[in-house]
């Protein structure tokens, strides 16, 4: 039971680098998925796809932000509640990305059926031009609505609901474990038993 104890407070508390490393590694993953599906297997990035890029970008800015000094509330807070906005933030993206797919799967049963659509230029802040400072990655070429690929009974834009709905919960829940002071933790990580 302690190894159990030992491994929690070790990796899934926001209090040491594992967790904020770990959160990168899996910023890593998501931005080569996405690279793969748009480079390998040839599927354009519609606009909600480099939307929710952006935001899996943040997962990554998240971790720096908490690999930094995690010891420090005010920077575990910090990388936890950009973490949690973005995955809310992604999470609302991807349910509207959805609601497109649905829209365009219709159209394609009923040629007489209207269906919405994304549109074709990236709407990023002027603060914030990634769509023109690194376009290979999030500029927009595809169309929203295509389902082009699935796994396990899934379109990637389910699977990336799942990944966003996953990753709200786990950084709402390291939210509020940041809120642990870090004395608090070192007794609960030392404590026998």
């Amino acid at each position: 039971m302690n190894y159990i104890k030992s491994f929690f407070l070790r990796v899934w508390f926001p209090h040491t680098r594992i967790l904020w490393a770990l959160l990168f590694l899996g910023f890593i993953f998501y931005e080569a998925c996405g690279l793969y599906f748009q480079y390998w297997l040839k599927l354009n990035p519609c606009i909600e796809c480099v939307y929710e890029r952006a935001c899996f970008m943040f997962f990554g800015v998240a971790a720096l932000i908490g690999v930094t000094a995690p010891k420090h509330l005010i920077i575990r807070l910090a990388a936890s509640l950009v973490w949690l906005v973005s995955s809310v933030w992604g999470l609302i993206i991807a349910i509207e990305h959805r609601g497109y797919e649905i829209d365009y799967q219709k159209s394609l049963q009923d040629p007489f059926a209207s269906f919405s659509t994304c549109g074709f230029h990236a709407n990023f802040p002027s603060y914030m031009k990634l769509d023109e400072w690194l376009p290979s990655v999030f500029a927009p070429t595809g169309v929203c609505g295509d389902a082009a690929w699935d796994f396990a009974g899934l379109t990637m834009v389910q699977w990336i609901i799942v990944i966003f709905v996953c990753n709200a919960v786990v950084a709402g829940l390291v939210t509020l474990l940041s809120f642990i002071p870090f004395g608090t933790y070192l007794g609960l990580r030392n404590r026998k038993g």
